[in-house]
């Protein structure tokens, strides 16, 4: 079967919600009770149906995620010269470094904080120009931007070969 790789993830996601459904289903039906003196309801219910049905749809997910994680180390996405797989590391040193540049926007030029018991208060001053790590913090968000849409065309675009 050609699949690209955001239908195998959106694939991946129902899989597992089938499963969650029939551990779900199993879990009330796999027992029963009633008073004595009353005709039990008896819930139909199969350990060895639910149990192939669980290991099917766990194949079919590790068959997806494998392909995908293929995908991820083999496709290479030219204007990075890097595979989605080094794509996906860089974000998240993108996402860590635009977290940090965040911060330090968010510190003021003066400061004053009065320690409790303290006469006098601390004048706190930062030591960095605003404009700086503001440019720092557009480029990153910017490169943040791109990357993701590049990865989003891979994942949209091209497509692998997986037997289910």
């Amino acid at each position: 079967m050609k699949i690209n790789s955001d239908t195998a993830n959106k694939l991946i996601k129902n899989y597992k919600a089938e499963i969650e459904a029939l551990l779900l289903r199993e879990s009330q039906d796999a027992t029963y009770s009633y008073a004595v003196g009353e005709e039990p309801i008896i819930p139909e219910y199969s350990f060895v149906k639910i149990q192939n049905e669980i290991h099917a749809l766990e194949e079919k997910t590790l068959r997806l995620s494998h392909a995908v994680a293929v995908f991820n180390t083999t496709t290479v996405l030219p204007e990075y010269s890097c595979t989605l797989d080094e794509a996906i590391g860089r974000m998240s040193r993108l996402n860590e470094e635009k977290k940090r540049l965040y911060a330090l926007l968010q510190i003021p030029e003066k400061k004053r904080e009065r320690a409790y018991g303290s006469a006098d208060a601390d004048i706190t001053c930062r030591n960095f120009e605003q404009s700086e790590v503001r440019a720092a913090y557009d480029r990153t968000t910017k490169e943040l931007m791109e990357l993701q849409q590049a990865i989003n065309i891979a994942n949209l675009t091209q497509t692998f070969e997986v037997e289910l």
